[in-house]
């Protein structure tokens, strides 16, 4: 194999959404005859794994929550209140001198406590955007799947051989399904790992063979699930029709091209 190609697999996402690219099937297949390219590519992996699992037995400084969300709600205060006064005082200088402008004691810290609020919230948002399991990143990373092609370990037009298999492999599946969607027949399951977190998938079929993507993953691994209970929220989301909900400790994700007429009357 080339060095090109052993650098494509050292890139590939380990939740396997990137097995479907020609480039990266054609790099396996190049390394099934490459037992030293394998040995370095495992290596890798284990350091990898080692690595993951060090990062979430990290605990964050403690106090930063507290502390950010007091950042946030000074923040939000300030915004509320009307405008203050100016702080800043000019006082002209002597020619010698530079002409800069003095700014008071309590200028500065106003000054000081805006930026520091800023940072606050910057660093929020950066968490949530791009490191926080949220659903809008589970959302575009299962998008991502139904658009390459989902993969099924089992591959069954039973409802209960897809439901046994699930149950035996520990995936995250909510204890009951909305009564038409459950009557719907079964293509196979599979269990994602997406960004470190267990989703599983049950492939179900709509009249004509139009497939819907059921993903199951538990609740508590994200920071804005859907609240339990509440009716499914049923939308467009990157040129398919998403619905999400969560019943007892599971959320639910549920992808098709069928329009969202027909999945809302399912959910």
């Amino acid at each position: 194999m080339t060095e090109e190609q052993l650098q494509l697999l050292r890139a590939a996402r380990p939740s396997g959404q990137d097995e479907h690219d020609a480039d990266v099937a054609a790099a396996r297949a190049a390394a099934a005859h490459d037992p030293e390219a394998l040995a370095r590519l495992e290596e890798e992996r284990q350091i990898d794994l080692a690595m993951q699992e060090s990062l979430r037995a990290t605990e964050p400084p403690a106090g930063l929550e507290a502390s950010l969300l007091a950042a946030m709600r000074t923040a939000r205060a300030a915004a509320a209140s009307p405008a203050p006064e100016p702080k800043f005082k000019i006082v002209e200088l002597p020619a010698s001198e530079s002409h800069t402008a003095r700014i008071s004691r309590r200028g500065w810290l106003a000054a000081s406590a805006a930026a520091a609020a800023s940072v606050a919230l910057g660093s929020i948002w950066w968490w949530r955007e791009y490191r926080a399991f949220s659903m809008k990143r589970l959302s575009a990373a299962l998008a991502d799947i139904t658009k390459k092609g989902v993969t099924l370990s089992l591959m069954s037009m039973d409802k209960t051989a897809v439901v046994n298999w699930l149950i035996d492999n520990h995936a995250p599946r909510a204890d009951a399904l909305p009564e038409k969607l459950d009557a719907l027949g079964r293509k196979g399951c599979h269990i994602y790992d997406i960004e470190g977190h267990p989703v599983s998938l049950e492939c179900m079929l709509l009249p004509g063979m139009v497939e819907i993507h059921l993903f199951a993953t538990r609740s508590e691994n994200l920071v804005d699930p859907p609240a339990p209970g509440a009716p499914a929220k049923v939308a467009t989301f990157s040129g398919r029709t998403l619905a999400t909900w969560t019943r007892g400790a599971q959320t639910m994700l549920l992808f098709s091209q069928a329009p969202t007429n027909t999945i809302a009357g399912l959910v």
